[in-house]
């Protein structure tokens, strides 16, 4: 592998490690203790940052920037879209509804 591909491989792995740690955070912050809860945030933080990181960034770039090199600028893309992506989590729960940890019991009428 070049060292291009390399550094696009490190992003991938910035961007992860910055999108677990936030959706970390955000479970940590929401007390609860239920481990799907954070199971989720960390995936959806994950899915953001890479959203943000690589996505976004591809969009905005005009001035031609190297893809396979580390910049602050896809960190910062990467840190707020899975910020904004753990915001909407938050608001899908609070407009659907806690999730249910069993299955409701359908009573039979005799």
């Amino acid at each position: 592998m070049g060292l291009q591909q390399d550094g696009a491989f490190i992003n991938s792995y910035i961007w992860c490690a910055v999108g677990a740690g936030l959706g970390w955070l955000s479970g940590r912050l929401g007390a609860r203790g239920n481990h799907i809860v954070l199971l989720e945030n960390l995936a959806v933080g994950i899915f953001g940052a890479f959203i943000g990181g690589d996505f976004v960034a591809a969009v905005l770039r005009a001035d031609g920037v190297n893809d396979a090199v580390f910049s602050p600028r896809s960190l910062g893309l990467a840190v707020i879209g899975a910020v904004v992506m753990l915001l909407l989590l938050r608001l899908m729960r609070t407009l659907v509804g806690p999730l249910r940890h069993r299955k409701s019991v359908v009573r039979r009428r005799d």
